[in-house]
């Protein structure tokens, strides 16, 4: 008789665990889909230009550090206008990357976004002096460039 409880009492205990292993396995692959788009860690980079003609600006993102390196190539600056840069993804609000260094020049920001969409595009506003001024994007995108891992 003891033998037989004990014996059911193991196999309760084997169901059990089975059945928690299954649902936590359950739980991760659930939340993988619901964030299919999202990136590793890593780093990435994404050439901005207009018409894919001569890169405007070269965009490094290093996701481990949490920055977004920004090198002006060859961007076009209007008079009395600043080049503003912003991250698009997923149908989400654009989030600004601050302005686009005048010349040859070159910044670095935080990133914006605790992680990075795959589809993820960078884009140039032409924007009044000083950036926007409502916190989106008010102006005409002049360049744009596709996320690619490095």
């Amino acid at each position: 008789m003891r033998l037989a409880a004990r014996a059911r009492r193991w196999r309760a205990v084997a169901v059990t665990t089975g059945a928690i292993a299954a649902s936590l396995a359950g739980v991760l692959v659930y939340e993988r889909a619901l964030r299919p788009n999202e990136t590793a860690g890593g780093q990435f980079i994404a050439v901005v230009n207009r018409d894919a003609q001569q890169p405007a600006l070269i965009v490094r993102v290093d996701t481990r550090a949490g920055t977004v390196s920004v090198r002006s190539v060859a961007t076009e600056q209007p008079a009395d206008k600043s080049l503003e840069l912003w991250y698009v993804a997923g149908g989400a609000a654009p989030k600004s990357l601050g302005l686009v260094p005048e010349g040859a020049g070159s910044a670095q920001q935080r990133l914006p976004v605790p992680r990075l969409a795959t589809d993820a595009v960078f884009a140039v506003t032409v924007e009044p002096k000083g950036g926007s001024p409502t916190g989106g994007p008010t102006g005409p995108i002049v360049y744009s460039g596709k996320l690619i891992a490095e």
